[in-house]
């Protein structure tokens, strides 16, 4: 008897393991939250309303910096058998009145990974900040197929692919000091890695190059416009240039 009991006692411990963590996982989130909520202080995301467990849950959302989105739902599944392995894969869901984004994630010990999320963004919901530089724009980009691997401890990309799809529409923007309007045409943006940097390039759909931004991994990011950006807005540029020529290159540390 005991040695049968000692034969199988691989079996006994994975099913003490496995009810461990499904205990963990089905416990009713809001009873956990009262201790989670204190170590989220300082994070750029308030969280409120949730419910369900850390298997399956919803909660509400609100990102300070981005208030003009108002509250946005997120809800998340977590699968089972990758956490036997040491990783964590959950799909997020995040829906506002003009925002939707489809995040499938896998969570490591040091790494972040992005596969293949999709979203949608009405722009004309960030008109109140983009007024604040005497700007506007119209129209919806959506964003397909975005994947990324993401050094969480170190807070570096390490890769990045992924479109970007303008759908076009009126414009409002300062050129020279000057506010002019203009119909955008529909653009597509391309995401990558130049060496560190994560790029994304924004084009015609003919393919024909208007600007590109940056962020390196010492936080600095930056943009360049080049004479292309004012033919298609309808802006002449007043020294002689090549469209391809960069005629105004900005550059922050974000991070």
């Amino acid at each position: 008897m005991l040695k049968r009991c000692w034969q199988a006692r691989w079996y006994f411990l994975l099913g003490l393991i496995t009810f461990i963590i499904t205990m963990a996982l089905t416990t009713p989130l809001h009873f956990v939250w009262r201790y989670l909520e204190p170590q989220l202080q300082g994070m750029p995301v308030q969280i409120s309303q949730v419910r369900g467990s850390i298997w399956q849950g919803h909660a509400q959302v609100r990102i300070p910096q981005l208030s003009v989105l108002g509250s946005i739902n997120s809800s998340w599944q977590l699968e089972f058998f990758p956490l036997l392995t040491g990783k964590a894969k959950v799909r997020v869901k995040l829906e506002g009145a003009d925002v939707r984004l489809i995040l499938p994630l896998t969570i490591t010990a040091n790494t972040l990974s992005i596969e293949r999320a999709d979203g949608f963004l009405q722009i004309d919901s960030l008109n109140p900040l983009l007024q604040q530089q005497r700007s506007s724009a119209e129209g919806d980009v959506e964003l397909q197929q975005l994947s990324s691997i993401i050094n969480w401890r170190e807070q570096q990309i390490q890769t990045l692919s992924g479109r970007l799809a303008y759908s076009g529409g009126e414009i409002s923007l300062l050129v020279d000091g000057k506010p002019v309007r203009a119909e955008m045409p529909a653009l597509v943006g391309w995401l990558s890695m130049q060496e560190e940097r994560a790029i994304v390039d924004l084009s015609t759909i003919n393919d024909e190059s208007l600007l590109q931004g940056y962020l390196q991994p010492d936080g600095w990011a930056g943009l360049s416009l080049k004479r292309r950006f004012l033919d298609v807005i309808g802006q002449e540029w007043p020294a002689k240039a090549e469209a391809d020529t960069v005629i105004f290159e900005v550059s922050q540390k974000v991070m």
